[in-house]
């Protein structure tokens, strides 16, 4: 028989301090709970980079979530009892594992949602087909982040593929046909790899790339890149930009009549957009935007969602909210069945995972809108008519309708 010694004894209680302290760690939410409780020890966890450089991302949603939670709580509080706690993944894939793993082994979280970014979308949803916890992407585009093979994680929002598929129908509605394209990127992390993404696009689609440039965010004006764009002249011309920095490029070019006849601006890493502009800003703007969000007029109502990330996370409170009133037992079969069955729509658009070929994800478009001459939207994709119907044909646009820009040089 083995004695136990005064140094044994003193490892197990390191060890069993350091469990305690690395539960602590990842555990702690990172804001105050909602208290209420459908069981008094039932959650509902949201995961989503709140430290580090996504910070904004990840606040952003956040306040998306409260907002949907808060609202739909108020309006019906006795059917809508339950506790939602925030979680920081600090942007670590690894963090998002480890989190849905220790949430799965408490037992407590009967469902999990989060999180913006591809790599901790990844991994936290592998955790979640492994442990069996039910979990909804909101943000991240990737697009195998749903396969064939998802049992028990969903996706709300769109694909990386959504944007390619709504830019090429955009394309090749066209007449005459676009030969050749343009990409000008920002400097920070989200911005570069959209315009890889573009660059990709272009050689898949037999398209010329007159130009592949950088948008320094410490120029106040343009010059080179306008001069550019006046010598290359394409076509079309992308701009992946956050809107701020797009906007000075779009004004000054729209100024000098420099700027393509097809101009397509996308939110890039952005936390406002250009729905915060009034109307009367728009007059003259032959701006094409493409977003992932477009707000219609039953929209108003919530004057408070300021852009695409913040509708997202009000629109996974309201899908939560409503899976959990169908599933009295809180089971994550039950879970993964109601949320299967789930036809709803929400702030953000239509919800449903119940369509031939699509599995656990729903099948959202992206959207791109203009401005009239009146300064008023229209939306070009998906039309008025077929919002509904994402195989719809997109409003023919052809570049003879459009001004074309003089033929000057920035000087």
């Amino acid at each position: 028989m083995h004695k136990t010694t005064p140094q044994i004894i003193k490892n197990l209680r390191a060890l069993f301090t350091l469990t305690i302290l690395l539960s602590t760690i990842f555990l702690t939410p990172a804001r105050a709970e909602f208290e209420t409780s459908i069981e008094e020890n039932r959650q509902v966890a949201i995961i989503l980079p709140l430290s580090g450089p996504f910070a904004d991302l990840g606040k952003s949603l956040q306040e998306g979530f409260e907002f949907g939670f808060a609202q739909h709580i108020e309006s019906d509080r006795a059917n809508h009892q339950f506790k939602t706690r925030f979680f920081d993944s600090e942007g670590n894939p690894e963090t998002a594992r480890t989190l849905i793993a220790l949430l799965n082994s408490e037992g407590e979280t009967v469902i999990a949602a989060g999180t913006p970014l591809n790599t901790t979308a990844w991994t936290a949803s592998q955790a979640s087909e492994e442990s069996g916890l039910p979990y909804l992407i909101v943000g991240a585009d990737q697009d195998n982040l749903i396969t064939e093979k998802s049992f028990f994680t969903f996706r709300l929002t769109q694909t990386r593929s959504a944007i390619n598929k709504m830019l090429s129908a955009f394309m090749d509605s066209q007449d005459p046909a676009i030969q050749s394209m343009g990409i000008i990127y920002g400097e920070n992390y989200c911005a570069i790899h959209q315009s890889r993404r573009f660059r990709k696009f272009c050689a898949n689609k037999n398209l010329d790339l007159a130009i592949w440039e950088v948008y320094r965010n410490n120029e106040s004006n343009f010059y080179d890149l306008l001069n550019i764009i006046k010598e290359r002249q394409p076509q079309l011309l992308l701009l992946a930009t956050n809107p701020a920095a797009g906007k000075k490029l779009l004004q000054q070019g729209q100024r000098l009549e420099l700027m393509p006849p097809l101009t397509i601006a996308t939110p890039i890493n952005s936390i406002t957009t250009a729905d915060k502009t009034t109307p009367s800003n728009h007059q003259g703007d032959r701006t094409i935007y493409a977003t992932p969000w477009f707000k219609t007029n039953d929209q108003e109502v919530l004057p408070f969602l300021k852009n695409h990330l913040q509708a997202q996370g009000f629109a996974g409170a309201e899908l939560i909210l409503a899976t959990l009133i169908k599933s009295p037992n809180l089971t994550s079969g039950e879970i993964v069945k109601t949320l299967e069955t789930t036809t709803m729509t929400t702030v953000y658009g239509q919800v449903s995972f119940s369509g031939t070929g699509q599995r656990h994800q729903n099948p959202l478009p992206w959207h791109l809108y203009s401005y009239d001459e009146n300064g008023e939207k229209q939306l070009l994709i998906p039309t008025p008519a077929d919002q509904g119907n994402t195989t719809s044909e997109p409003k023919t646009t052809t570049l003879q309708n459009v001004k074309t820009p003089a033929n000057k040089l920035v000087r």
